[in-house]
């Protein structure tokens, strides 16, 4: 693929973005301004990973927030946490488009995965909103990960950081997004 149709591949898949948003623009008004904060994904309904499963407060919770806009941008492209530490990861989503159309999530991978290729499949093996696009297929390359939430809503989801220090890709997993929405959690 040259880069020129790269270039275009992007301009075409933003202004499909734009264009699904502008469509509901009803929806959005009604998301506006309000403020819902989502449950954790194994108290909504999600399967809770192993990692999500032990986490324990153990008084020493490390504290970390991202953002997400309707312009498919996280605020922070990196997190660090130590082995085996217990963390506490809100996601805001501080557009207004619902989260049917721009709804977003973290999806904090095992080492060594590739976020594009998990994305394709989980797309491809029954991701959807009430999965979190993370279904049952590709759970197992998933250390944690949160609700998928819309423009005014926050998530939180809880785990316990791999004891195995390294880098670990984190993505939101909404189809499309992966490619501006990603970044590394490492463990130190």
């Amino acid at each position: 693929m040259t880069k020129h149709s790269i270039l275009m591949a992007g301009a075409l898949m933003v202004a499909g973005v734009v264009l699904v948003g502008c469509g509901q623009a009803e929806d959005a008004k009604t998301n506006s301004g309000t403020t819902s904060t989502a449950k954790q994904p194994a108290a909504s309904g999600l399967v809770a990973t192993q990692a999500m499963k032990d986490f324990k407060d153990d008084g020493k919770v490390l504290e970390l927030s991202i953002e997400g806009n309707d312009l498919m941008q996280f605020n922070k492209d990196s997190f660090k946490a130590q082995p085996g530490q217990m963390v506490r990861l809100t996601l805001k989503h501080v557009g207004k488009l619902p989260a049917q159309n721009m709804g977003h999530n973290v999806v904090i991978l095992n080492k060594g995965q590739d976020p594009f290729e998990f994305s394709a499949d989980a797309n491809e093996k029954g991701g959807n909103i009430a999965n979190a696009y993370v279904p049952d297929a590709v759970r197992s390359r998933v250390i944690a990960y949160t609700s998928i939430v819309g423009g005014g809503q926050t998530t939180v989801v809880e785990f316990q950081a791999p004891n195995e220090a390294g880098d670990y890709p984190f993505m939101c997993s909404f189809p499309g997004h992966v490619g501006m929405m990603k970044g590394i959690f490492t463990v130190q």
